[in-house]
């Protein structure tokens, strides 16, 4: 893609060449399901309306619209960022699958972190009072980590969940 986009419309400057490339992108992404020459047709439909409307993207692009070699150029770059979006699409599932990846692997080095470090002064008096008001006997905390304190609150927590009473808000 990059070399493609140092091959074609060398006579435009490089603020259009950039604005019109990246206004074509958006454009045929927008317009996926279409053949190329289609989504040339609707842009230069667009362009056309726009300008006349005396509101367009780029205003000397009409003039450019005449010439073959420009529009054969824009054919060209529309069907590479056709070929751009396919190519991502296919790549999604492999991408979703390397982040569930680095998701679980900074999970497993934030418990090999925590399971090295003796436990806070509010986990130990949050697990306190949680024993205290579900009437649970404490274990032992002095040899415990971070980690299995934490484990030790979740669980506590997962099993009074139901038994948990939210009170209703009251009417106004």
């Amino acid at each position: 893609m990059f070399n493609l986009k140092s091959t074609l419309f060398l006579n435009l400057t490089k603020n259009q060449k950039s604005s019109l490339l990246s206004f074509l992108k958006a454009f045929s992404k927008k317009h996926r399901e279409k053949p190329a020459e289609e989504i040339l047709a609707l842009f230069i439909e667009d362009e056309t309306y726009y300008y006349n409307q005396g509101a367009p993207h780029f205003e000397w692009i009409i003039d450019e619209f005449e010439k073959d070699e420009f529009q054969k150029q824009l054919v060209i770059y529309i069907v590479e960022c056709k070929k751009q979006l396919e190519l991502k699409d296919a790549q999604k599932p492999l991408i979703e699958k390397q982040k569930a990846l680095m998701k679980e692997q900074r999970k497993r080095a934030r418990d090999f972190k925590l399971s090295k470090e003796p436990p806070t002064k509010k986990q130990l008096y949050y697990y306190d009072k949680l024993c205290k008001k579900y009437k649970i006997e404490k274990e032992n905390t002095d040899s415990s980590s971070r980690l299995e304190l934490m484990k030790m609150i979740e669980r506590i927590v997962n099993e009074h969940k139901d038994t948990e009473i939210i009170p209703e808000k009251p009417a106004e």
